[in-house]
């Protein structure tokens, strides 16, 4: 009879709950960590903790989990939030964690590049990041792969998808960016996200080698302004663009090749097919 493989995902929120619904399908066993556990999806198992405090997390000591997925959020938008949890947090949780796992999985972010000239960047690209976000994320990934465990540190563009209306609603009151300075954006589709995560379990799973860090975005990086005005138009509303220029994020482009290379299809190879599925839903709150 074989042993039943276990998964344990770290702060278990969207993301999560949509990789547990793959597992728990397989019979696997699926716990479930934060501070909230009445946001779990129907069958993974609650750990109530959270990683701000370690006696929170000394139930992990006798878990052995085959494969850690780490998807943390910061406390806050600033740079204490992000220290708080990504770097101080983080190491409490990796302490925490005794038995070593097949495999550790955190969600990174683009954000640990500060290219912002329109390059193209890779993995191999210089993680130089000047915001605290990236900073503390960087400090993050390093203390990952610090473990000696089997990792990969996946650093995603912007995730979007059902529920996440922010866009459409900045295109509907005209909020969108100016001309100038074109503003290149990477982002991946929610279920690509998920998918990506347990197509690289299952390569584990299957003895397949994976690298140690993927960037995570859609086939095709796209200036803002297309964006919002591609979906100006499908929203059927002006385009207008009275809002302010992005600041928050470098204008580059980010190359999934290796993602791509490693077998994975993406479900919305680029955004005009992954916001489909949001326009819908829309319409629907709209009637």
């Amino acid at each position: 009879m074989n042993e039943q493989k276990s998964l344990l995902i770290v702060g278990c929120g969207d993301i999560g709950n949509g990789l547990a619904e793959i597992y728990l399908a397989r019979g696997w066993c699926v716990q479930g960590m934060r501070r909230n556990t009445d946001k779990l999806a129907s069958g993974i198992t609650p750990l109530a903790a959270d990683v701000r405090n370690p006696q929170s997390l000394a139930k992990l000591a006798p878990l052995r989990a085959d494969y850690v997925v780490i998807t943390l959020t910061p406390a806050g938008n600033g740079a204490e939030g992000y220290r708080a949890i990504f770097e101080e947090g983080l190491s409490n949780l990796l302490t925490a964690m005794v038995e070593p796992p097949r495999l550790v999985l955190f969600v990174s972010s683009t954000g640990v590049y500060a290219q912002a000239k329109n390059e193209w960047i890779d993995e191999q690209s210089a993680t130089e990041p000047s915001r605290f976000s990236g900073q503390s994320l960087l400090c993050a990934e390093r203390a990952v792969a610090a473990t000696g465990w089997p990792y990969s540190n996946i650093r995603f563009g912007g995730i979007y998808g059902t529920g996440r209306l922010q866009m459409l609603n900045k295109v509907i009151d005209g909020d969108c960016a100016p001309p100038e300075p074109l503003h290149y954006s990477n982002r991946i589709h929610r279920d690509d996200c998920v998918g990506f995560l347990s197509h690289l379990i299952d390569l584990v799973e299957d003895q397949a080698s994976i690298a140690n860090c993927y960037i995570g975005v859609d086939d095709e990086p796209a200036s803002i302004q297309d964006v919002q005005a591609w979906l100006a138009a499908e929203l059927g509303v002006v385009y207008a663009d009275n809002g302010q220029p992005v600041t928050r994020a470098g204008s580059k482009r980010c190359s999934n090749k290796r993602l791509r290379d490693s077998g994975y299809q993406m479900k919305y190879p680029t955004f005009r097919q992954g916001f489909v599925p949001v326009l819908n839903e829309w319409r629907k709150l709209k009637v």
